[in-house]
């Protein structure tokens, strides 16, 4: 298959555009919608997939230049390799999608009950989240490495409709990730494991500190929890301080950080208006924490 096969340049995608037939996603298709509260069948089904995919394809290119010898060589390794590129792909995304999505967009295995509850815990193996995601372009890089282009994949997703994800891929490798139409967050270089690990744990982080809080629902429940609260909202500040040039805009983790803040904010919010007693007392040990002040009536 030729990477020069069928292709038109249009500028205001900056790109070549087409269309390419990849096996692999053949279990792919959403067919459940998530929520935090719920499962059930998507609204919209996507259509059984019969045989190999045809997606989107985008092969990068600012000044409409043919294709690089380069984004030739990823063209063709991707058709040569076409299922383990794919593997790779979907279990990188379960891996990630598990840490930023499922706690948020699926309810816990043990609030459900029956065929709700073998669901839920088949969406954990590959074959399940393959139902929850829906793969539509193919993105081909500019940038390289060992004269081998980087791929992008973009999918769809219940678990996030809005912003979906992509995955980027070097030879049989996932590397990388982000929203959908965000190049799979770009080739990773700048990014080591030890400041992925690092965001991590800021994310980490931030997720207890939005617990802690939630249970903040008194007096009592204040003076317990005042101190913990505070130790995590010093260490989130230093966390945030070391991996807030790390995010990546519009990324999974980015938008994970961005929907915990909102929710810590709110529950902050409720404490004052709720709880003053106990947002007396919390103030002995936030007042310095900006957000706690802003959320002040």
């Amino acid at each position: 298959m030729s990477v020069f096969s069928n292709i038109k340049y249009k500028s205001e995608y900056e790109a070549w555009l087409g269309k390419v037939e990849l096996s692999g996603f053949e279990t792919c298709g959403i067919l459940w919608d998530c929520d935090a509260d719920y499962l059930s069948e998507a609204y919209e089904k996507s259509e059984p997939n019969n045989g190999p995919v045809l997606l989107q394809l985008q092969i990068e290119s600012t000044d409409g230049k043919p294709p690089t010898k380069e984004q030739e060589a990823a063209f063709e390794y991707l058709c040569t390799n076409e299922d383990t590129i794919a593997k790779a792909a979907l279990k990188y995304a379960l891996q990630q999608c598990k840490s930023a999505y499922y706690s948020e967009s699926l309810p816990e295995t043990k609030t459900l009950q029956g065929e709700k509850r073998e669901l839920r815990k088949r969406l954990n193996t590959l074959d399940g989240f393959c139902e929850l995601v829906e793969p539509n372009t193919v993105t081909i890089l500019s940038e390289h490495k060992n004269k081998v282009a980087y791929i992008a994949f973009d999918f769809r997703t219940s678990l996030d409709y809005e912003h979906g994800f992509s995955i980027l891929t070097h030879r049989r490798k996932a590397v990388n990730w982000a929203g959908a139409g965000e190049r799979g967050g770009g080739p990773p270089e700048t990014i080591s494991s030890e400041e992925q690990d690092l965001i991590k744990k800021y994310l980490d982080c931030e997720a207890l500190y939005l617990d802690l809080v939630s249970q903040v629902v008194d007096l009592k429940s204040a003076e317990r929890l005042a101190e913990d609260i505070a130790k995590v909202e010093a260490e989130s500040e230093v966390l945030y301080n070391q991996t807030s040039r790390l995010f990546i805009p519009n990324s999974p983790q980015g938008q994970k950080r961005s929907r915990i803040v909102v929710q810590r904010l709110s529950e902050f919010e409720r404490i004052w208006k709720d709880c003053p007693e106990a947002a007396k007392h919390l103030n002995l040990y936030l007042k310095k924490c900006l957000a706690w002040k802003n959320s002040r009536p």
